[in-house]
């Protein structure tokens, strides 16, 4: 067998060595038997299901949360000529299921929603599964970190299909969710694989910095090298791509309000490293799989461990040396928790949000099931004046609860009437030959009634035909609108649903509002985790990390700015620093800042250990004002 793998692995991999525990996991669910698979983001997950199905005779049915996630995992499988597809809704599911039937795919991806569909449930023995892999298997546990309801339906699949082995992957559980998914997948004997979950070619670092841009700043100055900076808010990515731009950093910002066709021009960008840095909300790297990103920030704190780890696994993937900074200020920390918990909507408020749903979508009592809609998430929440923070949990919310299966898209409801004549625009155009002009003559081409009556157009098509911008696209629509050549009317539906429940007021929210206490219990236990890591500055970050997945790590890593990871003596020339620095505030207290100004010869890294040392030999403190005083 280890013949076969090597070989298959060197064909579709490019490769001849396995990451730590592939080989193994492989082997087991080539064997049949049922297998619980812990791999660090960047471990190789997908090549665990992936290889197996090129050794089985039927396909293996993939199960993944997300459908950005599989359109991702498809593409990747296709291009390593693993033949693969993805159940959706753009056809009907009797067209999908004749195509997984007869195409000879060795990868069927599917939502967890889907799965029970009737239809699906009737023809699934048709397909000859020999596999059922759970992808994300932490959202089986309501204790994990995108909790799904339907992943609980899943054991179900044995029933159908009970000669189909069972594989779970994940990159984020505890000890407390492992143990879930092992009981709610009702796992027979299974092989658990778990590699460690440590990243140390990684330097964990906190940092307590008010002028958190101009660290990034010089940072980025410093290191010419690919980075993401990951912020809180859409506005904040595009308030600092602007400032990053002014100072002549190639960057660009990513979060959910981009349409389908900006997210991939600039991820491309990204990749290609046109522009090294992508500036970002936690939108932005599901399925991003990129070697050498040097560095990853933090502008403030994750609302998990489980998300920050994954995130700042996207550094460093090559192996070689990266970085992960976080920004975190202990006087912000009553501040922090609020921001968290407070967006977590209470009964009433989930209660109003569902009523003022179905009424924007004009969903009569008993109505809704199975049927797709189409909101802009800004315009409901103006037109009902609700938070938008506890309208996006409320969303979720009725994802995890099998009531809307939120999708989030950017529908282009973009209409369009040529004013002149098919004469007059040839005339017009005859001596142009502008990006501007041809975008005009494509859209005269490809619809050849809109001079007579206004017609809907599809701005991704076009955008895939010109090879221009999304934003390029809608700019010189709006110019020529201006002009009064055409009429151009644009609106954007950002978030899709689709019912999964009739609307039955109470009794549809029955089950989720007799949940909230779980989850504001766990959202408060992720919280508190996530501040406690970034407060302890005294203990390994590693150590503090892994222990939380449930690893205990003896040895420090040497490599975070933790006081047990520096040497408790350090060089001549940094202890002569450290005795200049005490000199200093014997005569007046100074932010770290201040000292800088007060220390041009040395450089903040410099200064940065000297005072960890200080303070580790408890010659200096912090007051309530972030100075540093001596003791």
């Amino acid at each position: 067998m280890k013949a076969t793998l090597i070989s298959l692995l060197k064909k579709h991999w490019k490769v001849d060595q396995f990451r730590p525990y592939q080989e193994e996991i492989c082997k087991a669910v080539i064997n049949k038997n049922d297998t619980l698979a812990l791999l660090p983001t960047g471990g190789g997950k997908s090549l665990c299901y992936q290889l197996p199905a090129l050794i089985f005779k039927g396909p293996t049915l993939v199960i993944s949360p997300l459908i950005s996630l599989m359109q991702d995992q498809v593409a990747q499988a296709n291009e390593k000529g693993i033949k693969s597809m993805a159940f959706n809704t753009s056809q009907t599911l009797n067209k999908q299921l004749d195509n997984a039937c007869y195409g000879k795919y060795k990868l069927l991806f599917c939502s967890p929603e889907k799965i029970f569909n009737p239809l699906f449930i009737e023809r699934i023995n048709q397909l000859n599964i020999q596999c059922i892999a759970i992808d994300e298997a932490h959202c089986i546990s309501e204790w994990g970190n995108d909790f799904r309801p339907a992943y609980k339906k899943i054991y179900r699949l044995r029933s159908l299909i009970p000669k189909a082995s069972v594989l779970a992957l994940t990159a984020s559980a505890t000890p407390k969710v492992i143990e879930d998914i092992v009981n709610e997948l009702h796992l027979i004997d299974p092989s658990i694989f778990r590699a460690s979950f440590e990243r140390s070619n990684i330097s964990l670092r906190i940092k307590n910095q008010t002028d958190k841009y101009g660290d990034i700043l010089r940072e980025l100055k410093k290191n010419n090298q690919t980075a993401i900076v990951y912020c809180t808010t859409r506005r904040e990515t595009e308030k600092l791509n602007q400032l990053l731009e002014e100072h002549e950093i190639e960057s660009q910002f990513f979060h959910g309000g981009l349409s389908l066709q900006e997210k991939s021009d600039r991820l491309l960008a990204w990749k290609k490293e046109e522009k090294k840095i992508m500036v970002a909300t936690n939108a932005f790297g599901m399925g991003i799989d990129k070697g050498n990103v040097r560095s990853v920030f933090h502008l403030s704190l994750p609302s998990s461990l489980e998300n920050y780890y994954q995130e700042i696994g996207r550094a460093g993937r090559d192996g070689q040396a990266a970085q992960a900074i976080l920004y975190f200020q202990s006087n912000d920390l009553k501040q922090t928790k609020n921001q968290f918990l407070s967006s977590i909507p209470s009964k009433s408020f989930i209660q109003k949000c569902y009523k003022h749903l179905c009424n924007y979508l004009s969903i009569g009592y008993g109505d809704g099931f199975e049927q797709e809609f189409y909101i802009s998430f800004a315009n409901f929440c103006k037109t009902y004046r609700l938070d938008h923070k506890k309208v996006n949990q409320c969303l979720t919310l009725f994802d995890q609860a099998d009531i809307f299966r939120r999708i989030n898209t950017h529908k282009q409801n973009a209409y369009c009437k040529i004013l002149c004549t098919p004469k007059q625009l040839t005339y017009l155009l005859e001596n142009e030959n502008t990006s501007s002009s041809l975008i005009l003559q494509l859209i005269a081409r490809k619809y050849p009634g809109i001079f007579d009556q206004e017609i809907s157009i599809n701005l991704d098509q076009i955008c895939q035909q010109s090879g221009l911008p999304f934003s390029n696209i809608i700019g010189i629509l709006n110019a020529w609108d201006k002009e009064k050549i055409l009429q151009f009317n644009y609106a954007g539906f950002d978030i899709k649903l689709v019912g999964l429940s009739p609307r039955e007021d109470q009794y549809t929210l029955y089950e989720l509002l007799k949940s909230t206490h779980i989850i504001r219990q766990n959202k408060e236990e992720k919280v508190d985790a996530m501040i406690s890591f970034a407060k302890n500055n005294k203990d390994c970050k590693q150590q503090q990390l892994l222990a939380y997945f449930g690893e205990n790590k003896k040895e420090t890593c040497n490599n975070c700015n933790a006081k047990s990871c520096y040497s408790p003596t350090l060089p001549n020339d940094i202890e002569s620093l450290a005795e200049e620095i005490l000199n200093i505030i014997r005569i007046k207290a100074m932010a770290p800042q201040q000292l800088a100004l007060s220390l041009p010869h040395s450089s903040k890294e410099e200064i940065g250990q000297a005072l960890i040392w200080l303070e580790a030999h408890k010659n200096i403190k912090r007051n309530n004002r972030q100075q540093i005083i001596c003791l």
